[in-house]
């Protein structure tokens, strides 16, 4: 989303502008860590963000 769809929503600018960035490099695949760090602090597999939004969304 864009700077002017965050300030829409009431957010101040700066604000704004972070998370517009924050979308971008979401939007890029900035943020994609696979180290398996999270599998081995808690000693399974973990499951993927879709996985786990639709079985919360099924309740």
């Amino acid at each position: 989303m864009g700077v002017a769809v965050h300030e829409a929503a009431g957010l101040p600018g700066l604000v704004a502008s972070m998370l517009a960035g924050v979308d971008a490099s979401i939007a890029k695949g900035e943020l994609v860590v696979d180290s398996g760090d999270l599998s081995r602090l808690t000693g399974r597999p973990a499951t993927p963000l879709a996985e786990a939004v639709a079985a919360a969304l099924k309740g």
